[in-house]
């Protein structure tokens, strides 16, 4: 009796547990499609930016924009930590993900050192919050990759390494614009 009564209690949580590890992957990549809709809305902010007070306030959206984004960072990074491999369909799902990003990324943060000029004193400022998302994505791609298949696991250095040349970029046009 004792026996039969913990069978489908193991079951059941076999189950439970398997559930589980499927949704820390998809847990990681609704990560990443809130981090891409977060990258739109700063790439979408940033296009009305202009020199001096009149563009203040879309100056100051632009930074909310960027904590903002931040936050889900490192929330991303949390997740994917806490996740186990990711296996092959959720390591597929995710590195599709992240191939299609990483364009979106690339055209932010052209649009970001474009406006260099533009914010003017508080270059320093935005250089600082390049300075910090290229770091937590960093930490957030290495949490990724360790999780990735291997097949995967070898195409995402390549991506990453595109957006880590598209964050340096931004971060250069900023050095000497304030």
């Amino acid at each position: 009796m004792y026996f039969s009564s913990i069978f489908p209690s193991l079951l059941l949580s076999g189950i439970h547990i398997s559930v589980c590890l499927a949704s820390n992957s998809t847990t990681v990549n609704a990560d990443i499609k809130s981090i891409s809709t977060l990258v739109t809305s700063l790439q979408d902010d940033v296009q009305y930016v202009t020199a001096g007070i009149p563009g203040l306030a879309w100056a100051l959206q632009v930074q909310q924009d960027a904590i903002a984004l931040d936050g889900m960072i490192n929330q991303g990074a949390k997740d994917a930590n806490a996740s186990a491999a990711f296996g092959g369909g959720g390591s597929l799902d995710i590195g599709l993900s992240l191939i299609g990003l990483q364009p979106t990324i690339t055209r932010t943060l052209q649009a970001v050192a474009a406006k260099n000029t533009s914010f003017g004193e508080l270059g320093i400022i935005v250089q600082y919050s390049l300075a910090q998302l290229k770091a937590d994505t960093d930490a957030f791609a290495s949490s990724v990759v360790a999780k990735l298949d291997s097949l995967e696991g070898g195409i995402a250095p390549g991506v990453i390494a595109d957006i880590d040349k598209a964050f340096e970029t931004a971060i250069t046009a900023y050095e000497n614009a304030y």
